[in-house]
């Protein structure tokens, strides 16, 4: 066996039995017990000629029936916009420099959260069948994008807006902290005598297309909530809740803000909206997380609090506290 020092700092680790050669890259200088402990879990576990796009397919097949139909989605987005070098590279030659070329290859279309997410995904699949990899690369650094944050005002001329249609109802219930897919999801049953909705299920994009998912995002996500007597009856006046999908859901939605000459945002911040608004409103952070479904232990919300309504008015409120300069 031997440990023969690379150009780029890694270190490679040969070894030859049975008339055959196998090698592996590490990115330290391994000890010699632990370099033969390397290259002898390589060999036993058959890995030694697994392709990236290979190995993707097992990690894929391996987790199947534990990750969610827009998790398996995502993971495809990504791996269909990997380079194709990548892809032919046997796994056991990805060392910093490799992983370093392809951050660097896939930032130059990609934002620096795309990248981020495939080398996390790339990393995850060798950690597969090479835990004890050590592979790192520099990522390129998130840019905070600061997008529009509606509005009380926008929020009820928007809804007033959409009284009659068939998105008036899904449009309350985002502002009443639902998440898209869960409003999408729910049907007449779940709405109780009392007007209480139970939120126990998600309507989720797949490669497929749509897909029922029996439960929500997270298990915080289960849970009831009491929405206003007016919602309910027209509710139950329509008959349904929402009878479509949730890409729908926002092309509506572009199209009322730009009839109300309202700045563009997704349904999604209708759901940033109640965060911040109830937080203006005096709830407190355990209400606030119950009702949006938020785990107690999760930062989401204490950052969505950063998009607090009356920034402004906040600003010089603050300024007049402090005139004693």
């Amino acid at each position: 066996m031997t440990i023969d020092k690379l150009p780029s700092g890694s270190y490679r680790i040969r070894l030859t039995e049975d008339g055959r050669s196998y090698s592996m890259t590490v990115p330290y200088k391994p000890s010699d017990r632990e370099a033969y402990k390397l290259i002898r879990a390589k060999i036993d576990n058959g890995n030694s000629d697994i392709s990236f796009d290979e190995a993707y397919k097992r990690y894929v097949d391996a987790k199947s029936n534990v990750l969610s139909p827009s998790t398996l989605r995502g993971y495809n987005t990504i791996y269909r916009n990997l380079p194709k070098w990548i892809l032919k590279t046997d796994i056991s030659k990805i060392d910093d420099y490799t992983m370093q070329k392809l951050v660097n290859d896939y930032s130059k279309t990609h934002a620096a959260k795309s990248t981020c997410n495939a080398y996390s995904l790339v990393l995850s699949v060798i950690k597969l069948f090479y835990p004890s990899a050590h592979i790192s690369a520099t990522l390129p650094q998130k840019r905070r994008v600061t997008s529009y944050m509606p509005t009380y005002d926008d929020v009820k001329r928007l809804l007033d807006y959409a009284v009659g249609s068939d998105y008036h109802t899904v449009l309350s219930l985002a502002a009443l902290s639902l998440r898209c897919s869960e409003a999408c999801a729910l049907t007449l049953d779940d709405l109780s005598e009392d007007n209480k909705i139970t939120i126990n299920k998600a309507l989720i994009r797949s490669e497929a297309g749509y897909v029922l998912k029996p439960t929500p995002k997270t298990d915080a996500s289960y849970r009831t909530l009491t929405i206003p007597e007016e919602l309910a009856d027209e509710i139950r006046h329509q008959g349904y809740i929402y009878n479509g999908y949730p890409n729908q859901i926002n092309k509506y939605l572009h199209r009322a803000l730009s009839a109300l000459d309202i700045p563009y945002f997704s349904i999604h911040k209708l759901r940033h909206f109640f965060c911040s608004y109830a937080h203006d409103k005096g709830y407190s952070d355990a209400v606030v997380q119950s009702v949006g479904g938020w785990s107690p232990s999760s930062d989401i919300m204490r950052r969505i609090y950063r998009h607090g309504m009356n920034i402004d008015e906040a600003k010089q409120s603050l300024a007049n506290d402090f005139d004693f300069f």
